[in-house]
């Protein structure tokens, strides 16, 4: 058995030397590539043996010949066998997965020797495993060791970046803290991001798909299946599309059983795109009320996170100069850094101010708002050495003492709104090295003059303000009253309204978009349907931008049937949980909500029976479109139509248009008209998208058809 084991690990070993000499020359055929896939799967096997082997070898062996050990003297022969042979089959198996494309050649290169030479030192020490026990076990198991090790490096930096080794090592000891005051998007949120989730199949030596993403550089230039990104498209570009699609989807990023971006991350990602991808936005120049900036704020270490050197005050010291006027608290649980507030202007005096002597190395805040703080007292603020965060505003400085404040060389954020302060005395300001807000609001500083200061200050942000009289403000959608609806007998009435006083709302019924001047206005009295329609709506008002639009699919039930049957049972995932196609209720945007009949392999074949024959001219089909989930307008519809099964005649065939990029998901009714028929039974056909087309994510798959509903009239 030992004698066959060895003679095929041989003949592998042989193989692969010639393979990693002819090179580039090979042509892997798909087959071996499926072989070469399982590289990870094996590659775990010869490095455990081969420690095991090492440790027999140089520890065991000699006790259990000595008789000090019971264990079988053949046992380090079969695990160096054993260690060759899974040796050889991983190296084979990987030279196989190298053939395609991402790699980084060089990479690669050094992965391949390093792995064959781990593979061939294994095969010759089994080979002359007699002569190397005698002498040469240290110098072999050493060799082997190296050879082991650099494989291993090599072949975890290819797969999850450059250093992983000593990634923690590395991320203990440079991680800088980053304020939410100083903090650039790109470098310190978004590409952090794209460093723990992407970068290890998009680097220098491993490129998936021709793209690396170590660079602001590269991530413009995109891959072989284009740019990542593209602000003015609905779906923002192939990065959103792919961090969104299913996990079981085949062009989902990060791959399965790579670690995934969390909700907070494919947020911030998308919002920084849909911004503009700004790569020298700054945190701070967000509104406050952006999501990105809320995002970011979330995930950078801020003052409050600030690691301090000095040591914590006294708590006995804090308990004494804690009063109902003046509030002193921990900056975080178990940080040395306090707050301190004031309440209550009547009770205050320049007396409370320097009792904070006893704290003051530890005081990074300091909360002076509406207390009569005047000039003079600046000197004693100034004292607190590491103040980080200072409000004087509405208090009775009028800057003629400001000059004290640099001394504050850590103070990041001053406040001065509602004070008497002059342009002349905030010159004074360029000495504050860390000061990245300054709060001007309600103060008499002319505009020309903040102009200047903003060009002094230009590291700090000035908020004046909020002045609106340039904004023109958009208006909110119409809103749908009585939005459940959707499915009528013989007629509805749809009621909309506005929240704005004298917003006009003006719509269509046959889908087209609405306009300001031809399109009917809505009324009190509401709009009656009688038919199958698709309402549009839109509100208007001068000195205002117009609204999005209102879109809603309506659908008049029609004939209800006798019974239905299904030539073709849905997707078990998508089954309708026993719900039909003819029970009046739609399914919603959800595709996972199991009211939706999916299908992908099997196509849409249902058969709906009238007890008595109906006079019908219209089929519509209610279908879900998720380009972005692979649900697809059908390829084509039909409807038959008869008396019996056997005499059933092709009433009407429709090939829906296809999108030509992924949109928004939403319900969309797809109607087959045609002379009037009279009929017993119908059959219905839908088929699904057998090729998606080659722009989107999954192109050459099938696509999925959801059905929920279908209406005859």
């Amino acid at each position: 058995m030992k004698n066959t084991v060895y003679n095929i690990t041989f003949g592998i070993n042989c193989l692969l030397l010639f393979l990693v000499l002819v090179g580039k020359t090979l042509a892997i055929p798909t087959m071996l590539q499926v072989v070469g896939r399982m590289h990870p799967l094996l590659l775990h096997f010869p490095i455990v043996l081969l420690v095991m082997t090492l440790v027999w070898e140089l520890f065991l062996r000699k006790k259990n010949a000595a008789g000090t050990a019971s264990a079988n003297p053949d046992i380090g022969d079969y695990l160096l066998l054993s260690a060759a042979f899974t040796a050889a089959l991983s190296a084979l198996m990987g030279l196989f997965l190298s053939q395609e494309e991402g790699y980084n050649a060089e990479a690669i290169a050094w992965h391949k020797w390093t792995g064959t030479a781990v593979s061939l030192l294994s095969l010759g020490w089994y080979a002359f495993r007699d002569a190397i026990r005698s002498t040469y076990t240290r110098w072999v198991s050493g060799a082997s060791l190296v050879a082991l090790v650099m494989a291993g490096h090599q072949g975890a930096n290819i797969t999850h970046g450059e250093d992983f080794l000593t990634a923690p090592l590395h991320s203990k000891t440079e991680a800088a803290t980053v304020s939410a005051e100083d903090a650039m998007v790109f470098d310190d949120v978004v590409k952090p991001i794209l460093e723990k989730k992407c970068v290890s199949c998009h680097n220098s030596k491993k490129s998936k798909g021709e793209l690396r993403m170590e660079t602001a550089e590269q991530l413009l230039k995109g891959g072989k299946h284009g740019k990542l990104w593209d602000v003015n498209a609905a779906d923002l570009g192939l990065l959103v599309q792919r961090i969104h699609l299913p996990m079981e989807a085949k062009e989902h990023m990060p791959p399965a059983g790579k670690p995934q971006l969390s909700g907070d991350e494919m947020a911030i990602l998308r919002h920084w795109i849909k911004g503009g991808a700004d790569f020298k936005l700054k945190v701070k120049d967000l509104a406050d009320a952006d999501t990105l900036k809320i995002l970011a704020q979330a995930l950078l270490k801020t003052n409050e996170t600030e690691t301090f050197t000095f040591k914590a005050a006294d708590e006995g010291t804090i308990k004494k100069l804690t009063t109902n006027y003046r509030v002193i608290t921990p900056l975080s649980l178990g940080s040395p850094a306090l707050s301190v507030d004031f309440f209550g202007a009547s009770q205050f005096n320049n007396a409370q101010l320097n009792e904070l002597q006893a704290i003051k190395a530890q005081i990074v805040q300091l909360n002076l708002n509406k207390m009569p703080v005047k000039d003079e007292d600046l000197k004693t603020i100034a004292g607190f050495e590491n103040l980080r965060k200072l409000n004087l505003s509405f208090t009775q400085i009028t800057g003629a003492t400001l000059s004290e404040l640099k001394k504050l060389k850590f103070l990041r954020t001053l406040s001065l709104s509602g004070t008497s302060i002059k342009s002349a005395d905030l010159a004074t300001l360029k000495d504050l090295p860390a000061l990245r807000a300054l709060q001007l609001w309600n103060t008499n500083i002319p505009k020309n003059d903040l102009t200047a200061l903003k060009s002094t200050l230009s590291g700090t942000a000035i908020e004046t303000g909020f002045e609106g009289d340039t904004i023109v403000a958009k208006l909110s959608m119409p809103i749908l009253v009585d939005d459940e609806v959707q499915v009528f007998q013989q007629d509805a009435t749809i009621r909309l309204k506005h929240y704005v006083n004298g917003a006009v709302i003006r719509y269509t019924l046959d889908g087209t978009p609405p306009d300001s001047l031809t399109s009917p206005a809505y009324t009190d009295g509401g709009i009656l349907i009688d038919k199958t329609a698709v309402l549009k709506a839109k509100a208007y008002l001068d000195g205002w931008l117009s609204s999005d639009t209102l879109t809603q699919q309506f659908y008049r039930a029609g004939f209800m049937t006798d019974s239905v049957r299904l030539g073709y049972l849905p997707n078990p995932q998508y089954s309708g949980k026993g719900q039909m196609l003819f029970d009046g209720k739609l399914g919603g945007k959800n595709f996972k909500s199991g009211k939706w009949l999916g299908f992908k392999e099997t196509f849409l074949e249902g058969y709906a029976y009238f007890e008595q024959p109906v006079l019908i001219s219209k089929v519509t089909f209610s279908t879900l479109i998720d380009i972005g989930s692979y649900i697809m307008p059908a390829q084509e519809l039909q409807v038959w139509g008869g008396n019996s099964v056997s005499d059933l005649v092709l009433l009407q065939k429709i090939n829906p248009k296809q999108p030509t990029q992924i949109t928004s998901s939403g319900l969309q009714g797809f109607e087959c008209t045609f002379q009037p028929k009279q009929v017993k039974i119908l059959k219905l056909v839908g088929k699904s998208v057998q090729k998606l087309p080659p722009w989107h994510p999954g192109k050459g798959e099938k696509g999925w058809l959801f059905v929920d509903e279908v209406f005859v009239n």
